[in-house]
């Protein structure tokens, strides 16, 4: 029997099974994720589409800069500099800016799709 998403963010995000938002960040990613898409392994990407949700908005309403547009690339401690990544690919839905929503894009790319899923992000394929 697959993890329920919640035991799955368990595992994978204790910073989200732990925070009292975590409710909140499940229903979203139900709403958002196709079940008949992923099949046998819709409760991992609710899972990993909740954990980027939270990782977006760093758990506190988006108030951490350093969430900022991207994936920071490095840290300076003399002068305070920090550098990001480039903004995600338009054709992933920004994904790709944690390490959750490339969980989710690795799990889309096991569906057969043609190359396009369902929610139009496209797969690489």
């Amino acid at each position: 029997m697959a993890n329920d998403p919640r035991q799955i963010v368990e595992t994978i995000c204790p910073e989200l099974h732990s925070s009292p938002s975590l409710d909140m960040y499940l229903d979203m990613a139900v709403e958002l994720t196709d079940r008949g898409f992923f099949g046998k392994l819709a409760n991992h990407a609710i899972a990993y589409r909740a954990c980027h949700l939270f990782t977006l908005t760093s758990g506190d309403g988006g108030s951490n800069p350093a969430m900022g547009t991207g994936q920071i690339t490095s840290v300076s401690e003399g002068g305070l500099s920090m550098s990001f990544a480039a903004n995600a690919s338009a054709d992933k839905g920004g994904m790709d800016t944690t390490k959750y929503g490339k969980m989710l894009l690795a799990l889309i790319k096991t569906r057969p799709t043609m190359g396009v899923n369902m929610a139009g992000l496209h797969t690489g394929l």
